[in-house]
């Protein structure tokens, strides 16, 4: 067997270092915040957070007020009529959630009062 060149593993030393330094200064740069993929997948865990809370706000208006409702007509035997009345108004109520929701100023578009 044969020793390899010193030198030449030298050479591809150096080299491999000078690729991983660049590789390595590359993966900093797209680590600042709201640059590259880290920023976008930021900005779609927000989106998806808000969706879920919108959805769970809904529905728990809904089933809240289809409990109430049903829970009332057995106790005071209206059969229909308290699930019927709140099961509308726990969906008024899950709406109006979502809406304020969706109505919330997000931190992206908020302007400067003073520009107005």
């Amino acid at each position: 067997m044969t020793e390899p060149d010193p030198n030449a593993s030298d050479s591809e030393l150096r080299a491999r270092l000078g690729s991983l330094k660049s590789a390595i200064k590359r993966a900093e740069e797209n680590e600042k915040p709201g640059a590259g993929p880290a920023g976008e997948d930021k900005a779609l865990a927000g989106a998806m957070s808000s969706g879920f809370r919108a959805a769970t706000d809904l529905a728990g208006g809904i089933i809240a007020g289809a409990l109430i409702g049903y829970l009332g007509d057995r106790w005071l035997g209206t059969s229909p009529f308290l699930l019927i009345a709140f099961l509308a108004i726990g969906t008024i109520a899950g709406f109006k959630s979502v809406y304020r929701l969706g109505s919330r100023p997000t931190s992206g578009s908020m302007r400067d009062p003073k520009r107005d």
